[in-house]
């Protein structure tokens, strides 16, 4: 079985979430179980800078692209991660400019593109979100054609909403290829108004007698075109990355509780689901060494010290230490800065008495103002910024990882967090509830909340860290027990290739 895995992002090339995590581990967990696969993925102007994993990359083919009356020159790029071939798609147009500061000669007129930085996976565009995207990776589409007819796999794997516009391709070319989607956040959906799109390719697809339904919003009264409704309306099957995410998108938003459910598209999933079309795989992660007790004794005593460095910055440098690290967007952090009786939710954990809080964000600039604006608590250290070292050390010397998520497809800051003897704290959605055991189970890892209205589920967050205070104060031994169960547990790439094979692969290649 020979399968060609597309993805916007691939770790060590690229990097900007859980896309480019997975695209650059399971691959090779799929090839240990005898799948024939490669990978394609752009290089980027920021791979290309001072990159240590292109010095060995060999171009093995150019192509030249006609995009919107325009010949693009295509360099392809031969390397490999982890055993796996890699192709990398060089472009200097759509793929490494950074417009902001060179703006060049646009090669196709439009007042919205060519404006923003190119170099990198995605562009921020608040305005228009998913404009430039759209075009970008519409171009990617048009690159990877002929590698797919050149490779001629029997399945073509890609990922998220910018993989709508190929699914098209490959379906009106009457392709023969079985096509696969993973959906890793549903939020992003590639949204953009159907006047937007005038004079695009893409609008031949809109336009498409029997393509141009399923490329349609299902909220006929945004008048937009949905890249993901798309992929999922063409994909032969769609998995999400954890069960619980997949059963999550089959439900309405339901905003009095905070949850999000299918954000829009839940009678698209409902349907498929229902279809035997869909599917929750777990991701894996990527573990350095063997959880055995020696391992963990040694852990606990570098634990020690890094809560001891961690500590310094606080008054009582012996309290209860709750770390959080990620982004500062409404996913990550709203339910922190929420308001109940007036006050937010940080501050009401910041109030409980003995309680440290090690925060490590940056991102909208209203969740930054808001930590900012708690700087005169002297039990909380809040760094705005990105810091690899940083996020390692809070995720290793806390004594409890924040993660208190609106919705989360997987994650992987939890697991990080287990693995590192660090019970999470986190709320029973998505991959947070198939990955964490709650701390009152005999083989429990952590702490958990949820609620039936909005203020319910922010009360109960509070006692949620009042309860694991209580635990970490008052019955240490079921504390330590709790750090023992979670840095003994294991999500394996084995594992969900292995369900990728049974669940996925096998059955499109089953079918007529």
């Amino acid at each position: 079985m020979k399968v060609l895995y597309i993805a916007a992002e691939c770790k060590p090339f690229s990097k900007t979430g859980g896309v480019g995590d997975v695209a650059g581990e399971l691959p090779a967990a799929l090839k240990a179980e005898g799948i024939d696969i490669e990978i394609i993925t752009p290089c980027y102007g920021h791979t290309l800078r001072g990159s240590p994993v292109l010095p060995g990359a060999r171009s093995v083919r150019e192509l030249a692209i006609e995009f919107h009356g325009v010949q693009e020159h295509v360099n392809i790029l031969h390397t490999r991660v982890k055993d796996v071939p890699v192709n990398l798609v060089k472009n200097s147009t759509y793929f490494e400019k950074d417009y902001s500061r060179d703006s060049g000669k646009a090669t196709f007129e439009d007042m919205y593109l060519f404006r923003n930085d190119y170099s990198s996976p995605y562009v921020s565009r608040g305005e228009i979100p998913f404009y430039d995207d759209a075009f970008r990776f519409s171009f990617l589409a048009e690159a990877c054609i002929p590698l797919i007819e050149e490779k001629a796999p029997d399945i073509v794997h890609v990922n998220d909403w910018v993989s709508g516009y190929l699914m098209a391709l490959l379906k009106s070319r009457e392709m023969p290829q079985k096509r696969v989607l993973t959906i890793h956040n549903a939020g992003y959906q590639g949204n953009i108004h159907r006047r937007l799109i005038r004079g695009w390719n893409m609008e031949q697809v809109a336009d498409h007698q029997e393509l141009g339904p399923l490329f349609a919003d299902p909220r006929p009264e945004w008048e937009s075109v949905n890249c993901l409704r798309l992929a999922m309306e063409l994909a032969h099957r769609t998995n999400t990355v954890s069960p619980t995410y997949k059963s999550e998108l089959t439900r309405p938003r339901d905003q009095s509780r905070y949850f999000e459910g299918g954000q829009g598209l839940h009678e698209v999933t409902a349907r498929l689901d229902s279809l035997g079309m869909m599917y929750g795989i777990l991701n894996g992660f990527e573990y350095g060494f063997h959880p055995d007790e020696s391992r963990f004794e040694a852990l606990l005593r570098e634990k020690a010290g890094m809560k001891a460095k961690l500590a310094r910055d606080f008054p009582d440098p012996a309290g209860f230490l709750l770390g959080f690290v990620g982004r500062a967007v409404e996913q990550k952090f709203r339910l922190l800065a929420e308001e109940l009786d007036g006050t937010s939710v940080l501050e009401h954990i910041l109030a409980l008495p003995g309680v440290n809080v090690a925060v490590l964000a940056t991102g909208e600039k209203r969740y930054e103002d808001f930590l900012t604006g708690l700087s005169g608590w002297p039990n909380l250290c809040a760094d705005i910024a990105f810091d690899a070292a940083r996020a390692r050390q809070i995720s290793l010397g806390c004594d409890l990882f924040l993660m208190p998520s609106l919705f989360e497809p997987c994650g992987i800051a939890q697991m990080e967090s287990l693995s590192c003897a660090t019970p999470p704290l986190v709320r029973w959605t998505g991959g947070l509830a198939d990955t964490v055991k709650p701390h009152t189970q005999a083989k429990g890892t952590g702490f958990g909340f949820d609620g039936s209205t909005r203020r319910e589920v922010l009360q109960n967050l509070i006692s949620c860290v009042r309860e694991a205070l209580e635990l970490y104060k008052n019955h240490k031994k079921r504390f330590h027990a709790l750090q023992l169960n979670g840095f003994r547990e294991r999500f394996l790439w084995a594992s969900s290739a292995g369900e990728y094979i049974e669940k996925i692969y096998g059955p499109v290649m089953d079918r007529a």
